[in-house]
């Protein structure tokens, strides 16, 4: 091979090694589709199933949490949103969906039910971009049911530090 030849074969090989090399620092700091763009993060809970006992103000309770901890460092208003509220499908929201199942305690001295749930955004306007979102995680219900304890945070906070860009920890 000619010298010129040589010379050009690395010319265009040294910028793809390059960009090979850069390559995980460049993926890990592109956001996720669903977040292009959102002005506001709307926030909508369901508890289940409806035979819990005063669900209706469980879930109240519990979506308010939610709401509270996923507005700390938020750079966009953080508000709830009532099932079939427009904003669900508004072009400028991104949507926390919060799905809890309530599992009945399972009958030994001191046990609790387990509340088990999962976090997801969810964008009408934007394609999916995630297969998976933050791993489901289970606590016990609180003793009154209304009030969350600081294993419901903890675990809350968990899954938002997977599901919100704000919150996620860097990539080593």
């Amino acid at each position: 091979m000619s010298p010129i030849r040589q010379f050009m074969a690395w010319a265009c090989a040294l910028p793809l090694i390059g960009a090979m090399i850069c390559a995980d620092a460049t993926m890990a700091s592109t956001p996720v589709l669903t977040w292009d763009g959102a002005k506001r993060l709307g926030v909508q809970c369901l508890v289940d199933p409806d035979r819990t006992p005063d669900r209706r103000r469980l879930q109240a309770a519990l979506c308010d949490r939610v709401r509270v901890l996923a507005a700390d460092k938020a750079p966009i208003p953080v508000v709830l949103l009532a099932p079939g509220d427009p904003g669900l499908i508004a072009a400028d929201t991104a949507v926390l969906l919060f799905h809890a199942n309530v599992q009945p305690a399972d009958g030994g001295a001191g046990s609790a039910p387990l509340l088990v749930f999962s976090l997801r955004v969810f964008r009408a306007t934007a394609a999916p971009s995630e297969l998976f979102g933050a791993a489901p995680r289970a606590t016990r219900l609180p003793a009154k049911g209304t009030n969350p304890t600081p294993q419901f945070d903890a675990a809350v906070n968990a899954a938002l530090a997977e599901t919100l860009p704000w919150r996620s920890r860097p990539a080593p």
